[in-house]
């Protein structure tokens, strides 16, 4: 099923309501020309068309802006750089919006008096009236004063020109519908992400409690109990202790939506020291490396590494062969970093059961995590070893995402 994408639909509203825009000019100047039965003219469209373009020029830089500094909630210079997009913005209206001559219509076009045509009678002007002269041959009549010129965009007196004050406006009101656009539409991104995570988090809760930590696992480590409190009570004590902090540890952390760095070390060290217990053999090498400090303010989701680990353990050792599996978690460069290397053991395929699905689902978990800022690399080299490298982006107890 396609998954609604808001983005898409917000550049569709721009592309209408810029569409209608710049095809208004066209179907008005169609429109007079049907009505006066006169031929279609491109003059006042493009004339049209220069006064929208610094509008839609505003409008692209604007993206620049909300995309790069609002979005990633830099407030201030999100509002600095807006308000000196309007001040270029009124600047070049101010300078450049020299009134364009008009077409005169034909009562407006006069002759000269001295290149008249022969025969034909001068048109009583405008410049007639002005000069005090009578048209029609009789006593200077009084000059009619010419009305006030309206003020364009250029340089005036008295304060900012009525149109320019109107252009900004105009302006400012586009800059806030284009913001309030990309609100609504980044508002219903992060709705449907918390709706997706929501589902897949109740969908990993229920895995957990039914087979996150394999319940083989958990069966072959009651075995191996029962049979060393014969043998060696105190280990066997402690093996119980050890079984029930990650039993503690799938329950009740494994349904939170973060935990602590601290909490999930803790519980990687417990099940690797079980499973160094239950191979104790001499062919089979166990390697862990986890991080040291600062571990209690770096968050993550839970159980996020226990599935390449136990993976790692289930195809990585043998009885028969020497085998080994080596874990190392690290914290560099505001990233955290898992690197498990086991080595490989072919088994045939039990009948009735798909492999697989655990690696599957933590890549699908991660992209709900967190999109396109993680890395999971998985790689067999010369058929003996087998590399899995997961990195994440550090998260701490100050960032904003964790109380989503």
């Amino acid at each position: 099923m396609k998954i609604f994408n808001p983005r898409s639909y917000a550049r569709l509203v721009y592309a209408i309501l810029w569409g209608m825009a710049w095809v208004y000019p066209v179907l008005t100047a169609l429109i007079v020309a049907v009505r006066t039965g006169s031929t279609f003219s491109w003059d006042g469209v493009l004339h049209a068309w220069a006064g929208i373009l610094p509008f839609f020029l505003l409008f692209l830089l604007h993206r620049l802006p909300v995309r790069l500094l609002f979005m990633r909630h830099r407030i201030r210079v999100y509002v600095l750089s807006v308000a000196g997009l309007l001040c270029l913005f009124g600047l070049y209206r101010h300078y450049s919006g020299v009134e364009m001559p008009r077409a005169s219509s034909v009562q407006e076009r006069r002759v000269p008096p001295h290149g008249k045509p022969p025969g034909v009678k001068a048109f009583p002007g405008r410049d007639d009236a002005e000069h005090g002269r009578d048209t029609s041959g009789g006593e200077p009549v009084a000059p009619v004063p010419r009305p006030p010129r309206p003020s364009g965009h250029g340089p005036g007196h008295g304060g900012v020109p009525m149109p320019l004050l109107l252009d900004l406006v105009i302006a400012a009101l586009m800059l806030g519908f284009d913001l309030a656009i990309a609100l609504l539409a980044r508002y219903q991104e992060e709705q449907e992400k918390a709706r997706r995570l929501e589902a897949a988090h109740l969908r990993h809760e229920l895995e957990h409690l039914k087979a996150q930590v394999n319940p083989h696992f958990f069966m072959n480590m009651l075995n191996n109990i029962h049979g060393m409190v014969e043998m060696d009570p105190a280990k066997a004590q402690v093996m119980i202790m050890e079984l029930s902090r990650l039993m503690r540890y799938v329950l009740y952390e494994g349904a939170k939506q973060r935990t602590s760095l601290y909490k999930e070390t803790d519980f990687i060290a417990s099940y690797v020291e079980l499973m160094r217990k239950r191979y104790s053999s001499r062919k089979v090498r166990i390697g862990l490396e986890l991080p040291e400090g600062n571990r209690e303010h770096v968050l993550l989701p839970p159980l996020l590494f226990i599935s390449i680990i136990e993976n790692a353990f289930k195809h990585g050792i043998s009885y028969q062969n020497p085998s080994f599996v080596e874990i190392r978690l690290r914290v560099e460069k505001g990233k955290l970093r898992l690197d498990c290397v086991n080595s490989i053991h072919r088994r045939p395929p039990k009948e009735g059961h798909e492999g697989g699905m655990g690696l599957a689902n933590l890549r699908q978990r991660l992209q709900l995590l967190y999109g396109d800022g993680f890395t999971l690399d998985i790689s067999e080299k010369d058929g003996k070893t087998y590399h899995v490298n997961l990195t994440i982006p550090c998260e701490y107890e100050t960032d904003t995402m964790h109380s989503r």
